[in-house]
């Protein structure tokens, strides 16, 4: 292995894979299609009071608490110089409120569910990226990354199968269930069917990587407090100059992400509302996008580890940025099948390399705080693009023009991302002891020895 050090062991790459395989179906059904179409039943046409406006106001709440709670949670990390438990505690807190939905009556109640399982959902991921290098040594961490990327998006897909049949059919399965069927609703196209599965599938794919994925220190653990977290935090900040690079990365990071996590959030609405599909035409959409999302996480997996993470990341954002005008110009629905494919490959590649290239930017002892501040640079764009979404709705006065504009904003911030990209060090990754972690040999082919 050319010196990359000891290769991290199957089981441990295939419990780190199966992580996203479980959050993805999380974020599919809660994030982008179950939960919106649930508020969209309960709400009228309103301008402000809209389903888009309430799901993009709530997820921007969400990511403000994740801008304050992220580098907490990553300094924590790199504090303790453990991960594994902090992922699983707010997992089961994230499952456990994804599960509480089924039972929320209003819309308040389940706005603020939602707040809260998204708020752990995003937590957990700044303790899941954190483990990349230990699980990628000795194999590459752009294909690992892309084998978590690409199982996700099969996870989306089934996700989409199963969930849809319990929204569907819950009239049939309720009898089959008997007394573990009482929560079931039986009315045409009940969405709320969806939540429980959901957290149910999201506790089981995740358990394998509380046990089998390593957690090694690179330092010894300091003691932890949240005025220690925020003054480490603070002093990255002040010396963010010192790491090469990082700084225009994060700033690179809001932009590119406001635009592709607004565009991903409002896809069914967007549907919905400007060409009245259906849920089935809405569902057949996303399962479209989905397939090609599983074809792109895996090819620039690859193609990072070949070509270096920047290169391959400019690749992803430029095929975001033809998306999003295809998709806010499009003549009919059909172009947003055009559309989705592009979005798909997009999407799988952005979360793949995104993250090998902060791991590629930052020391090893850092690595938690640094995926803090990159969780935070998310939710920044996640606070801003929503917002800016419900504004521009408000201000064109709501329906399909509002949106298409709304929509089409998205390239220009995408432009924005990739101007900053460009500014920054072609960089690559290494492992916790300095190895490089894209070794040759490591294909798909040696992850289960």
């Amino acid at each position: 292995m050319g010196g990359a050090g000891p290769q991290a062991s199957g089981p441990a790459v295939w419990a780190w894979v199966f992580y996203d395989f479980a959050n993805t179906i999380f974020a599919i059904s809660i994030l982008s299609l179950f939960f919106p179409l649930w508020i969209e039943e309960r709400v009228g046409s309103g301008v402000f009071l809209s389903a888009p406006s309430l799901v993009n106001g709530a997820t921007a709440v969400s990511a403000l608490l994740v801008v304050v709670s992220a580098p907490l949670f990553g300094a924590v990390a790199d504090l303790r110089q453990r991960r594994v438990p902090y992922l699983a505690a707010l997992t089961v807190v994230s499952v456990a409120l994804t599960a509480a939905l089924d039972v929320a009556g209003g819309i308040l109640v389940g706005l603020a569910l939602f707040v809260a399982a998204d708020l752990a959902y995003q937590s957990a991921l700044v303790f899941y990226n954190a483990l990349l290098p230990a699980v990628s040594a000795g194999r590459g961490a752009g294909k690992v990354s892309g084998y978590g990327t690409a199982a996700g998006y099969v996870g989306s897909i089934i996700a989409l199968v199963v969930l849809t049949y319990f929204v569907e059919s819950g009239g049939a399965l309720r009898p089959l269930l008997g007394p573990l069927g009482g929560w079931l609703e039986t009315g045409s196209g009940a969405n709320s069917n969806a939540f429980l599965p959901t957290a149910v599938l999201y506790l089981l794919f995740s358990l394998p990587a509380f046990f089998l994925v390593p957690d090694p220190a690179v330092r010894p653990p300091r003691p932890v407090s949240p005025g220690a977290a925020y003054r480490d935090v603070a002093r990255t900040l002040r010396n963010l100059r010192d790491y090469s690079g990082v700084g225009t990365f994060i700033l690179a990071t809001v932009l590119y992400t406001d635009a592709a996590n607004t565009a991903i959030a409002n896809m069914a609405l967007y549907g919905r509302v400007v060409f009245e599909m259906d849920n089935t035409e809405v569902r057949n959409l996303l399962l479209f996008s989905t397939v090609f999302a599983v074809v792109g996480s895996a090819a620039f997996g690859y193609l990072c580890d070949r070509f270096g993470p920047k290169k391959t990341l400019l690749a992803v954002l430029v095929l975001w940025f033809v998306a999003i005008v295809t998709a806010a110009g499009a003549l009919g629905a059909w172009m947003l099948f055009l559309a989705g494919p592009v979005v798909g490959v997009a999407l799988g590649g952005m979360w793949t390399v995104g993250r090998v290239m902060l791991v590629a930017l930052s020391p090893p002892e850092k690595l938690g705080e640094f995926f803090g501040l990159f969780s935070l640079a998310g939710k920044v764009s996640a606070v801003f693009g929503p917002a800016l979404t419900v504004v521009l709705l408000f201000a064109f006065g709501g329906g399909a023009v509002a949106y298409r504009l709304s929509i089409g904003s998205l390239a220009v911030v995408m432009a924005f991302g990739i101007f900053f990209l460009l500014r920054v060090p072609d960089a690559r990754p290494k492992a916790p002891n300095g190895a490089p972690l894209d070794s040759p040999g490591a294909g798909a082919e040696d992850v289960g020895r």
